[in-house]
């Protein structure tokens, strides 16, 4: 039975065609109210928006996947009727001024289709609506009952999971959440761990640290594959907690690979090396190559590509102090973690932590022009000039961001990574690699532990076109991963012919821009022609179904 639970306030927008509102579902954690379109005229919306304005001075609501979706129609809607509003993290947290209501968006806090969310709490679960009917409320008949009930249900779901959340965080770490779960992992570190106030930001040095900062491995070996067995790892990032991480203030010291810290070094990768070592960016992108070259890396990256018998000269180089700092929290994270039901969640709770140290320090706000006083750099985002747009150094501002731990543990992350690769190819092929997971044809050791791997399983057949867009069949039912693609639905045949070098269009429907929604302008579906292009360079170099790395002077 579902324990009945008190949560946070939540709405719900349901709309038809995908533009046309017809309804908004409303609950404040105690009672529930809706809005319902009964002719043509109705605005739902602004019935919704005049009620909470008369009932509600200073709330903060939620829905689901806002910032996409929902938020857009109230941006809309308060843009139309010239209501003032501030949108203090883009459309994740939009701001009544008036009447101090906050829209924000539940998604980047608990970042899960809503479905999984509740099952993973154990409370009232989102309900089914057949949205392909795209009824009215005055044509649903006998369906109407339905309808208003699947509304309440997403609103009293997502409200409950909301609480629950918040419950866990207060027990756990004794805090309420922020805005995103990134944010909320920092303050949970901060309160119940290591006060991020006593780790140097070494803002002065940003510029080195960042140079030495990557992503990770994402590299395409063999092209296409058959009885492929897939792994991961448990945690990659939360298992790499357990190093020293860069904590106190830089200096710069003579070149020595033995002391702690980053370098610029020239490494010389000899050219028939089937995978390099070090990451590098060519022209903003990021690839493994070979040949000769010069950057900035954590100097542990440098001491294992050492290892392997790379040859480097270390230029200069930065060392400070360094503590294992996050290695309690990562084990108090995964212990979490292994509550089956909430794996998914304390799973990216724990990688947030670093994902957010690593945060940039510029961001991008929009003001109302009421609150702008010098127009300098601001750029109007409609003709009417009422929103204005600016990028602002947030620095200081910003206590969170200390990007030399992000560094640190992104750096441990591809060392890890591709020592399983590298074991792997010892008794198998290799056919991909993503920042903790390995597609291979040998059988690999598995666990539960943090940084163990864990097997999802075997694919029949693996077509791999490029970083983040693949296809697998297991058991007769293709598995589509397409980063940049989600909303294209492609087929074993595109892909076969992608692999053969073939592009790929496809027409997509997606929602206005904000620049056009703060115009004020009626929410329409914009159609779009997505391409994916077979012929597009890789990481590596294909060589028929085989690849190479990109190779350098």
């Amino acid at each position: 039975m579902v324990e009945e639970y008190r949560g946070l306030p939540t709405f719900d927008i349901e709309v038809v065609g995908w533009t046309v509102p017809i309804a908004v579902g409303f609950y404040d954690g105690y009672d529930y109210a809706e809005f319902i379109k009964e002719k043509e005229e109705d605005d739902p919306i602004w019935d919704f928006l005049t009620y909470l304005k008369r009932n509600y001075s200073g709330l903060r609501v939620y829905a689901h996947c806002a910032s996409r979706f929902d938020n857009k129609f109230i941006l809309s809607t308060l843009s139309q009727k010239d209501e003032k509003l501030r949108l203090e993290s883009g459309l994740l947290r939009l701001k009544w001024a008036g009447p101090n209501i906050s829209f924000e968006d539940s998604f980047p806090l608990l970042p899960m289709p809503l479905k999984k969310m509740n099952h993973m709490f154990g409370v009232l679960e989102k309900g089914e609506w057949a949205h392909d009917l795209n009824l009215k409320p005055w044509e649903m008949g006998d369906r109407l009952g339905v309808f208003k009930e699947y509304l309440k249900t997403d609103c009293i779901s997502l409200s409950q999971s909301l609480g629950k959340f918040c419950q866990s965080l207060g027990q756990n770490f004794g805090i309420t959440p922020s805005i995103s779960l990134s944010t909320t992992s920092v303050k949970a570190f901060s309160k119940c761990f290591y006060p991020v106030e006593k780790i140097e930001s070494n803002e002065k040095f940003e510029e080195f640290i960042r140079q030495a900062t990557y992503g990770g491995r994402n590299e395409v070996y063999k092209r296409y594959g058959e009885n492929i067995n897939i792994y991961d790892v448990n945690s990659m990032f939360v298992s790499c907690y357990d190093i020293p991480v860069p904590v106190g203030p830089m200096h710069w010291d003579r070149p020595n690979i033995d002391k702690e810290g980053l370098a610029e070094a020239v490494v010389s990768v000899p050219k028939d090396r089937y995978i390099g070592p070090l990451p590098y960016r060519v022209k903003g992108r990021l690839v493994f190559p070979v040949g000769e070259f010069k950057s900035w890396w954590d100097i542990r990256e440098l001491r294992y590509a050492a290892s392997l018998g790379i040859d480097l000269t270390i230029k200069r180089q930065l060392v400070c102090e360094e503590e294992p700092i996050l290695e309690e929290f990562g084990r108090f994270v995964d212990k979490l973690r292994k509550k089956k039901k909430e794996t998914q969640l304390w799973k990216m709770f724990g990688i947030s932590l670093s994902g957010k140290f690593g945060q940039g320090r510029w961001r991008e706000s929009i003001r109302h022009a009421s609150e702008i006083k010098d127009f300098t750099d601001y750029t109007p985002l409609g003709e009417d000039e009422i929103y204005f747009i600016i990028k602002e150094y947030v620095g200081g501002r910003a206590p969170y961001i200390k990007p030399a731990i992000s560094m640190r543990i992104r750096a441990e992350a591809r060392v890890r990574h591709l020592k399983m690769i590298m074991k792997a190819m010892e008794t198998g092929k290799v056919f991909y690699g993503d920042t903790d997971s390995v597609f291979t044809t040998s059988e690999l050791d598995c666990g539960e532990n943090l940084g163990q791997l864990n097997s999802l399983g075997i694919a029949e057949r693996g077509y791999f076109i490029k970083q983040k867009l693949y296809a697998i069949i297991q058991k007769g039912k293709i598995i589509q991963r397409s980063a940049g693609y989600s909303d294209l639905k492609l087929t074993e045949e595109d892909f076969k012919g992608l692999l053969s070098g073939t592009n790929i269009e496809k027409k997509v429907t997606d929602l206005p821009p904000m620049k056009e929604l703060l115009r004020g302008k009626d929410i329409h579906l914009l159609e779009k022609i997505k391409r994916v292009r077979g012929e597009e360079s890789l990481s590596r170099l294909p060589v028929g179904e085989d690849t190479e790395p990109i190779r350098l002077p």
